[in-house]
């Protein structure tokens, strides 16, 4: 289990006094970049190691690669510090997704792009992944094999998106991620950063996919059109989603991101 965090002080000891009630006990590793607060001193009370990767090294893929590389299990699962896991048997879930010679990775999501309701298992190939570079695996809460990722290790250069680069790489060599909504892990802190900390994610989210996905143009009026009809999921009325600001401005975000990546 790798455990990201920087400044987490407020979530981590939650996070990981949830992963020991798991019924698989996990290996934790914590991979801290650079905290200034306790959460390194919490994160030793819990972790089984930790280790120090400097901020002004870090990258979300080399942490990722950094903590796979000290873990010793067969199957590594990822953990952002600020995502607490509320199912006891997450880790046990998952794992069962592996009696499946060719699954690669799971991930947890409750829609399927479009925003139907995830109501069984969907296992994701190279054809999906390629038609919905935003849609998909998410190193919020992840596994993968051991064997896969030292074959194909996360790409430290990029400044975010490196879980859905991974995928496509992955998928792309005849494998298959395993996608359920019993193992979604809840991602509440990208609405709780506030409006331009969303917008200046999602720009970036959109500048990494355009380097390395086949994009078709998105202009305004793609973006007009994805705000109306192209809604999230069904947990709430259409007019809900419409109307939250947190929404439009991802899709502000996205928009301005792959502009100034078509630019380059």
């Amino acid at each position: 289990m790798i455990v990201r965090a920087r400044d987490e002080e407020r979530l981590i000891g939650r996070t990981l006094s949830l992963l020991r009630r798991q019924t698989v006990e996990p290996e934790i590793i914590v991979v801290d970049s650079g905290s200034r607060d306790a959460t390194v001193e919490i994160a030793r009370r819990f972790c089984d190691r930790l280790i120090e990767l400097p901020a002004d090294q870090f990258s979300f893929g080399r942490a990722l690669n950094v903590g796979a590389a000290a873990a010793t299990a067969p199957v590594h699962f990822a953990l952002s510090a600020h995502c607490p896991v509320a199912q006891t048997d997450w880790i046990e879930r998952s794992l069962a997704y592996y009696e499946r010679a060719d699954v690669a990775a799971t991930s947890g999501a409750r829609a399927l792009p479009g925003g139907r309701p995830l109501d069984q298992p969907f296992f994701q190939d190279a054809t999906h992944g390629r038609a919905h570079p935003y849609w998909g695996f998410s190193n919020h809460a992840s596994s993968w094999r051991a064997s896969v990722w030292r074959q194909f290790a996360f790409d430290e250069t990029l400044g975010a998106a490196e879980d859905r680069e991974w995928a496509l790489r992955v998928l792309a060599e005849n494998w298959l991620i395993a996608f359920d909504a019993e193992i979604f892990v809840g991602m509440s802190h990208r609405w709780k950063s506030g409006l331009v900390s969303h917008y200046r994610r999602q720009k970036k989210e959109s500048e990494a996919i355009s380097s390395f996905a086949s994009l078709p143009p998105y202009g305004v009026g793609d973006l007009l059109r994805e705000w109306w009809n192209e809604l999230p999921d069904t947990r709430h009325a259409p007019l809900l989603y419409r109307l939250d600001y947190r929404r439009t401005a991802g899709l502000l975000g996205k928009y301005r991101g792959e502009r100034t990546a078509s630019t380059r």
